[in-house]
């Protein structure tokens, strides 16, 4: 007997961390200033506010309110897959030709049943590696992000306290001089 089961198998992993904004201006104002940075790097805005952009089979989602960042990768493939069995049954003594047909069937969905787990479980893995591949990719642009967010930040703070009358930064250390007349 052969058994085939057509299937589409999915496998995701999905991690959660946060962006560590210093409050330099009220919330409101950081949450704009993280927006236009998002925007610049192909983030689009959703509905919620929340900024998302899919880098294929990868989704990055960052909440510029509360400067949460998820990253989501899924992996999806239609699979056919086959089993086979062999059996022998007699009519005339012992178990009937149509009761071992059953027994095989069920151990061919079994079979079947065990083998998409299998593929499930590399999808899974695939879905991990490619999370984990693309998080070394990712950290370094987000403390890019949460660099200029906090350079401009700044420079507005400043802007507010007085006459800005120097500005330097030095792009190689990251450091940030204001010079503001009250």
């Amino acid at each position: 007997m052969k058994e085939t089961l057509d299937r589409e198998l999915k496998g995701a992993d999905e991690i959660c961390t946060h962006l560590e904004l210093l409050e330099v201006l009220p919330p409101e104002q950081m949450a704009e200033l993280l927006k236009g940075e998002l925007k610049g790097r192909g983030f689009e805005e959703n509905a919620d506010g929340v900024m998302t952009r899919k880098d294929g089979a990868l989704t990055v989602t960052v909440d510029p309110c509360n400067g949460e960042v998820s990253v989501k990768s899924e992996v999806q493939e239609n699979i056919t897959l086959e089993a086979k069995r062999e059996a022998t049954g007699y009519d005339d003594i012992g178990p009937s030709s149509t009761g071992v047909r059953e027994r095989v069937r069920e151990q061919l969905k079994q079979d079947l049943e065990k083998k998409a787990e299998k593929e499930t479980e590399r999808l899974q893995t695939e879905a991990t590696k490619a999370l984990e591949q693309h998080l070394e990719e990712l950290q370094p642009e987000l403390s890019q992000v949460v660099n200029k967010v906090t350079r401009d930040a700044l420079k507005q703070k400043a802007a507010q306290l007085g006459t800005i009358t120097e500005i330097a930064e030095d792009a190689e250390t990251g450091s940030l001089t204001i010079k503001v007349e009250v």
